[in-house]
């Protein structure tokens, strides 16, 4: 019996390595507000936006 409760356990799986970081980002109201307007999602979105935008950027040396 112990062995069914270990398989049948709840909540999120473990991870490896964590693939998110919690940041502070300071934005414009209006740009904030549009973002969330947008609907449930919109942090995804904006993520999949910046990472967009990063890799059609050219590194520049330092």
């Amino acid at each position: 019996m112990p062995e069914t409760v270990k398989t049948n356990r709840k909540g999120r799986p473990p991870y490896v390595r964590p693939v998110k970081q919690m940041v502070s980002l300071r934005m414009d109201i209006d740009v904030l507000e549009g973002l969330r307007a947008t609907g449930k999602g919109w942090q995804t979105r904006v993520n999949a936006a910046m990472r967009e935008w990063l890799q059609s950027q050219t590194p520049t040396p330092s």
